[in-house]
């Protein structure tokens, strides 16, 4: 008998060892919701007869410039700016006016957007075939997830991020409830950033495992700053310097920046850039009173965007005190529970279990409306320091100093081999990233999806050291579709173009499109 208890009981051990061994194998990953919060206007916003309120329909703008270019003409013989301001503001507010918002900061019009209120299934089709920016994220989501649970929260971007994160809770209560999920992730873009930070304020982190903030407003940007302090004027070269890196072509790039050169030399720039100042010097208190105002100066996501350093002037600039008294009280309430709290926001979701990472692109011009906002180092709209939330940079196109150190001690180097970014000084260097000449939430379906996707599928809180493949700073080699650690060889100066070098290149490309045109059968 006793043989018999031992020999069962050899046996039930012996399966019990081979089982442990196979458990693994049988585990299942978490289930992962992964919703992407999109930024400003990623589907256009339609008002009450389903019209495209913004941006305005090809038949308005070309309405708008007939109406415009006749006055136009005028001031060019007459050079009398009052007679333009009548000529062409008119115009200009039909246009633009239907997105105006009353003294209180709500909508004088019934605007609405197109609203992912539940999963995407049946209405993943704008997402699919998406090469860039939140599509391709919401794409790679698809691929990692699955389409059942990978969720798009949008929204209209004039109102007020402390509305929006309202919706947002409900969206998230929502997603739980439609599936077991063991984790949430959420990745926002650009000003899905003020409506993540304005969630976290009014919610907390509880619901969300994972937030990745991408190419995300939340500290504001120089260009709405400035525009809203009155700070503006036109720098043609950083027009044309801008102009050049949209076209993401090297060949455009030299023949834009010669026709700079060009210009430039021949007083071309200078007299463009004199006669537009000089209308905006003239018409800039006409330009606030008739315009910027009463159409954007009451918009609540707006004022989400003017950083900390403009933030008083804006206000004096912008609004009447008593008129606006509402108003203001609606805006400080963003600005100084969110914004400038935006880091406590971050480091108690974080201390609560919460992955936090920031990812942040430079090297671009922003617009060029203010010789400050020219100088900026960032991702074509938003300022390298207010997306990583406080990294150092260079201005746009120059380095640190040779003697240059970062500015907080570290046992790590924080300095990107290019010499422009100091990340030490970031709300969490150690979670926050930067890509060289990637533009503001590009993020191309591929490599730089899979770095986010590796972010979003994480359990556990990653820094910049876990990955070699991902190191603190990278760019994108858009003519390969590579993302690349960034070295110093990545960014060493070349030879610069001679207009022989650019007139063959000019050349070539005209002889391959006649090619082109001509295999074409008809």
């Amino acid at each position: 008998m006793n043989k018999i208890l031992k020999s069962f009981i050899s046996i039930v051990l012996s399966a019990i060892m081979v089982l442990a061994v196979f458990v693994p194998s049988f585990a299942t990953e978490p289930k992962t919701a992964f919703i992407v919060v999109s930024g400003m206007n990623t589907f256009p916003l339609i008002d009450s007869n389903g019209e495209q309120a913004f941006p305005p329909s090809s038949d308005t703008i070309t309405d708008m410039v007939l109406k415009v270019v006749p006055h136009v003409l005028a001031f060019l013989a007459t050079n009398d700016y009052e007679a333009l301001g009548d000529g062409i503001f008119p115009p200009l507010y039909d246009a633009f006016g239907p997105l105006a918002f009353d003294v209180n900061g709500d909508s004088l019009n019934d605007i609405n957007g197109t609203l992912f209120d539940c999963s995407l299934v049946g209405k993943e089709a704008p997402f699919v075939a998406g090469e860039s920016n939140e599509f391709a994220t919401v794409r790679a989501g698809i691929d990692t997830f699955g389409l059942e649970n990978t969720y798009f929260f949008n929204y209209d971007w004039r109102r007020d991020p402390l509305e929006h994160a309202d919706r947002l809770n409900d969206f998230i209560k929502m997603v739980k409830s439609q599936g077991d999920y063991d984790r949430i992730a959420l990745a926002a873009f650009s000003m899905g950033g003020t409506v993540t930070c304005s969630y976290l304020y009014k919610y907390g982190s509880d619901d969300l495992d994972t937030i990745i903030l991408c190419s995300t407003a939340f500290q504001g940007t120089s260009c709405v700053g400035s525009l809203f302090s009155a700070d503006f004027s036109l720098t043609l070269s950083a027009l044309w310097h801008r102009l050049a890196l949209l076209t993401r072509d090297n060949t455009w790039e030299n023949v834009i920046d010669y026709l700079d050169e060009v210009l430039e030399s021949a007083g071309v720039n200078n007299f463009l850039e004199n006669f537009a100042n000089g209308i905006t010097d003239n018409l800039k208190d006409r330009i606030y009173a008739e315009l910027l105002i009463p159409i954007f100066g009451r918009m609540p996501g707006l004022w989400a965007l003017v950083p900390d350093m403009n933030y008083e002037a804006a206000k004096a600039n912008m609004l009447n005190g008593e008129e606006t008294a509402k108003f203001i009280n609606r805006i400080d309430t963003y600005h100084y529970n969110v914004q400038q709290n935006a880091e406590n926001l971050l480091s108690e979701a974080m201390a609560n279990g919460t992955n936090i990472y920031l990812l942040a692109q430079y090297n671009w011009p922003s617009l060029p409306i203010s010789d400050y906002v020219s100088q900026q180092n960032t991702d074509n709209l938003i300022d390298v320091e207010y997306a990583s939330g406080g990294a150092t940079s260079a201005p746009l196109g120059e380095t640190f100093a040779d003697d240059y150190v970062q500015k907080v001690p570290s046992e790590y180097n924080y300095i990107s081999p290019d010499r422009q970014i100091d990340a030490s000084t970031c709300m969490f260097p150690e979670q926050t990233w930067f890509f060289r000449d990637m533009g503001h939430v590009d993020y191309p379906y591929g490599e730089s999806t899979d770095f986010i996707m590796w972010l979003a599928t994480s359990e556990e809180q990653l820094t910049v050291r876990n990955n070699p493949d991902y190191p603190q700073f990278m760019t994108y080699d858009y003519d390969n579709a590579k993302l690349l650690p960034l070295t110093e060889e990545a960014v060493a100066p070349t030879t610069a173009d001679t207009i022989f070098d650019v007139l063959e290149r000019i050349t070539r490309f005209i002889a391959d499109l006649m090619k082109n045109i001509l295999s074409v059968n008809i």
